[in-house]
């Protein structure tokens, strides 16, 4: 189960947080979540659904191929 976080700025902050899923620029929070073992940073519960069923299955069956 993940948690979100707020993204806390100064407003000459030029560092921008993509989501680990889709690449979106996300500008307020973030949802934080662990996905087969490791922490990741996405824009939504959404994006984590589909890292988890879609994006590490796949790099797995990449590396065993």
């Amino acid at each position: 189960m993940g948690r979100w976080e707020p993204i806390v700025t100064q407003v000459w902050d030029t560092v921008v947080t993509p989501c680990d899923c889709c690449g979106q620029v996300v500008a307020s929070r973030l949802w934080v979540a662990e996905v087969d073992g490791e922490e990741h940073r996405f824009c939504s519960e959404r994006c984590e659904e589909l890292y988890a069923t879609y994006v590490v299955p796949q790099r797995h069956k990449e590396a065993s191929a």
